[in-house]
């Protein structure tokens, strides 16, 4: 996907970082640009023998949402986070540097995982096949939602970006996006979204303890492997978006691998379990639910200025068509 956003890096720079983190001594082979991300580069290494990923975050002169500051120092984080909480399966982060003396971005290398993504075979799993994944990410969403933070919001060293409530937090980050939207003169109701979810704004009250949030956790970054004639997880990657607060914000952003969570039965047992909660999804979830897909929606919406015309089009209508029917269904919540 080519972005606006991403750094392109020479293979003598790729081969210099690689032998600045692991020593002159290693052995490189062929360097492979990834192309299926759409904010950061990555470039797939041989490397003794092995198989190593590159990412590198955009350069200081990319125009970046309001959010996207740093994001790769978040994602970072949120691997070390996993590795050390949970039994999740990850790539494992193998050096970093924030500094940007060698290059102008942030950049680290992690393993690289052998797998294909569930977006690209989506359409060769049978329904069997489908509840085996659905029952291992039911597990993982609840395992990565176990870790618990210290404040409401996006990743931060800034004290007053620390929020202490979800309400307060959530409606800052709405806030951001729609800014970033009349900065590049995006079309969007902005009136009427402020009132939906501000007739809303009540259901955000009950979560109380900031969860950690993928809310990327999509079949773009699932990969699977086949094992015993079915395919299973092998990993999940991208955790650049990821914030701390209500877990369910997950759920919206599960794009082809979630349905509405009512119909998700196997998913849903595994989650709860692992969880340990039993409960059913109530009308307040939903609502608070069908926020997160607005906000979603917005992210998509406003973010097309970095694509291509082609491609910038089909999402900003596919975007348009979330965001109107969120605010239909909180509109007809909030009526009398």
């Amino acid at each position: 996907m080519k972005s606006k956003t991403k750094s392109t890096l020479t293979k003598e720079k790729i081969v210099q970082l690689v032998k600045l983190n692991f020593g002159e001594g290693i052995e490189i082979g062929e360097i492979k640009e990834l192309e299926g991300g759409m904010f950061n580069s990555a470039y797939l290494i041989g490397f003794n023998n092995k198989d190593v990923v590159l990412k590198v975050s955009s350069s200081p002169e990319a125009k970046l949402l309001s959010y996207e500051k740093d994001l790769m120092r978040t994602e970072v984080e949120v691997y070390k986070l996993i590795e050390e909480q949970t039994k999740v399966p990850t790539p494992k982060v193998l050096s970093y540097d924030f500094s940007k003396s060698e290059i102008d971005s942030d950049y680290f290398f992690m393993s690289a995982l052998n797998g294909e993504t569930m977006k690209s075979i989506r359409k060769k799993l049978t329904i069997e096949n489908l509840n085996i994944i659905k029952e291992e990410l039911g597990d993982y969403f609840a395992q990565i939602h176990m870790i618990k933070g210290n404040y409401f919001g996006y990743f931060t060293e800034n004290k007053k970006l620390q929020f202490n409530n979800w309400k307060d937090a959530f409606f800052h980050m709405v806030q951001m996006i729609l800014n970033d939207g009349k900065k590049h003169k995006v079309k969007l109701p902005y009136d009427r979204i402020n009132k939906a979810l501000k007739s809303n704004e009540h259901y955000l009250g009950s979560i109380k303890v900031p969860s950690l949030v993928d809310y990327d956790l999509w079949a773009g970054n699932v990969f699977l492997i086949k094992k015993d004639g079915y395919y299973h997880v092998e990993g999940i990657v991208d955790f650049e978006r990821a914030f701390w607060g209500d877990p369910y914000a997950d759920f919206p952003t599960a794009i082809m691998i979630l349905k509405d969570i009512q119909e998700e039965p196997v998913f849903w047992e595994s989650y709860t379990k692992t969880a340990g909660i039993d409960k059913k999804l109530t009308k307040e979830d939903f609502v608070r639910i069908t926020m997160y897909e607005l906000y979603i929606g917005l992210i998509m919406s406003v973010e097309t200025y970095r694509y291509d015309i082609a491609y910038g089009t089909f999402q900003r209508i596919y975007a348009k068509k979330i965001i109107m029917n969120c605010i239909r269904i909180l509109e007809n919540v909030a009526r009398p």
